[in-house]
């Protein structure tokens, strides 16, 4: 039998279907039928008809059941037909009726006689690839539709929407529409081995997005910043008599709201070149100047709440956020935020000797990692064996707690993991910054109610640190080369983790 079937998708909720039979085959079929298109009309005939069936007539009111014997006047009014009974006599007998009625035919596991086949469907959103062997092997179809909704990533339908949102802005003939949208899709859909590269792109690709939504965020909080520190705080100062208030406040605990600009300054510096490592930059100062674990990670968050917020609406006017997978990884990812903020602050102050080279251990093989991708091969173009995804929940738990308990790490485990994996780059920053948001006001929330809000001094200087310092450190690492600041960033984190880890053991 030659493969002359040409594939065809019906607008099905626009036509009558008739199924013939009532037993599972017939509710296989009718499963099909509607989970692709759920209010099409349908009127089923049968002799007998399994519970089965009656129960998904409580759910879908468009089915229509007729327990009684089959006749030729069911095909009146009716434009396909599906026949799934165990006798092929009767089958080739009702198949005859329906073609005198100019009725198409569908007959359960009898390709010869059909006049249309059922394919096997692959549905992502708006998309949608249906898969047919020519009658030969519904089970080849079958498997091949459970691997195709593996490997097509979920956010493909953000994509098509980005798409056509292109094509409606396109000017132009035919032709010159077909080569724009062609040098678009190709990024995404090229499967060209000879382009060693590729993963290397969609992570500058990656650092772009960051930079743009980091970019954005600035201007929000500078804008922020400027209106209430020196518009409301000028007036309270003024109107209170502060200076002195002031004065004491910015000179406390060693001058250590000064060193905290310098560490803002620097983690907005990581953090605009590479998208991730604020938390890890200000977590091995912190630890390098003696301050306390439960303050470390507190005033970290507790500054990242007003940077995440910003950044997250910018990825969300950017059109970079996966709701689904929003609403998958910041449940657990809290969870994980609260147990790891509870506790730090129980066992963080009274096992400081234990906790400090704890969190320096990881920052250390944080920097080590750094390193690792400072040096990466980009030459290498060797298939990469298909992974497993991870679970998302799982995943946000363990980010949440070690981000809440270290002071730092969502970036480098969850949107590294979840690159790694091969799931579209805008979408796993913009989603993770959202969750990351979610789970830092959280963070920042349940040390307020553990151990106070002594530490602003801490959080103040690492918020102005790095919302003034935004324009020149924007267009500082603009300027700086990727590699350069890989390096450079891994070493100095590597050897500060290390002084912390020899502080703590002498």
């Amino acid at each position: 039998m030659s493969n002359s079937l040409y594939p065809i998708f019906l607008k099905l909720e626009t036509l009558s279907l008739l199924i013939i039979g009532g037993g599972k085959v017939s509710l296989e079929k009718l499963e099909s039928v509607l989970r692709n298109s759920p209010e099409t009309p349908i009127k089923l005939v049968a002799k007998e008809i399994i519970p089965e069936i009656r129960t998904l007539q409580h759910e879908f009111p468009n089915i229509i059941l007729h327990e009684r014997p089959y006749h030729i006047n069911d095909f009146t009014t009716i434009d396909l037909a599906i026949i799934a009974v165990n006798d092929i006599d009767l089958a080739a007998q009702i198949r005859d009726h329906a073609h005198q009625k100019n009725v198409l035919v569908n007959i359960a596991d009898k390709p010869n006689l059909c006049d249309f086949y059922l394919g096997s469907i692959v549905k992502k959103g708006n998309l949608k690839i249906a898969i047919s062997t020519n009658g030969k092997s519904p089970t080849i179809a079958k498997r091949l539709r459970e691997t195709f909704t593996d490997t097509i990533p979920d956010e493909m339908d953000h994509v098509l929407d980005n798409m056509q949102n292109i094509r409606d802005q396109l000017k132009g003939d035919f032709d010159y529409k077909v080569a724009e949208l062609n040098k678009i899709t190709t990024q995404y859909l090229s499967g060209d081995e000879a382009s060693p590269a590729k993963s290397n792109m969609e992570i500058e690709k990656l650092i772009n997005i960051t930079k743009i939504a980091q970019r954005k965020a600035n201007i929000y909080l500078a804008v922020i910043g400027v209106l209430l520190l020196f518009g409301i705080l000028g007036l309270v100062v003024y109107q209170f008599n502060l200076s002195g208030n002031i004065q004491y406040f910015l000179n406390k605990d060693g001058h250590i709201f000064y060193w905290m600009l310098l560490a803002g300054f620097l983690a907005e510096i990581v953090a605009g070149s590479m998208g991730m490592g604020y938390g890890v930059i200000c977590t091995t100062i912190l630890l390098l100047l003696n301050v306390p674990p439960p303050v470390v990670s507190a005033s970290i968050h507790s500054a990242e709440s007003f940077t995440t917020a910003a950044g997250s609406f910018s990825h969300y006017k950017l059109g970079n956020v996966n709701k689904k997978m929003v609403w998958v990884l910041f449940p657990l990812a809290i969870v994980g935020s609260i147990i790891g903020a509870l506790t730090l602050s129980h066992y963080g102050e009274h096992y400081a000797h234990i906790v400090k080279p704890i969190i320096a251990c990881y920052t250390l093989y944080l920097g080590l990692n750094i390193l690792r991708n400072a040096f990466k091969s980009k030459k290498s173009n060797q298939p990469k064996a298909k992974q497993k995804r991870t679970n998302l929940r799982v995943l946000g738990l363990a980010g949440g707690f070690i981000d809440s308990f270290a002071g730092g790490g969502w970036g480098p485990l969850v949107t590294g993991t979840l690159i790694k994996e091969g799931r579209i780059p805008r979408y796993v920053v913009g989603s993770s910054t959202v969750a990351k948001f979610l789970l830092t006001v959280t963070s920042a929330v349940t040390f307020i109610f553990t151990i106070g809000i002594h530490h602003w001094n801490i959080v103040l200087g690492l918020l102005l640190g790095g919302v003034f310092t935004a324009p020149f450190s924007a267009m500082l690492t603009s300027k700086l080369p990727t590699k350069k600041m890989f390096v450079i960033v891994g070493v100095v984190v590597i050897l500060m983790s290390l002084i912390t880890i020899m502080k703590s053991l002498l």
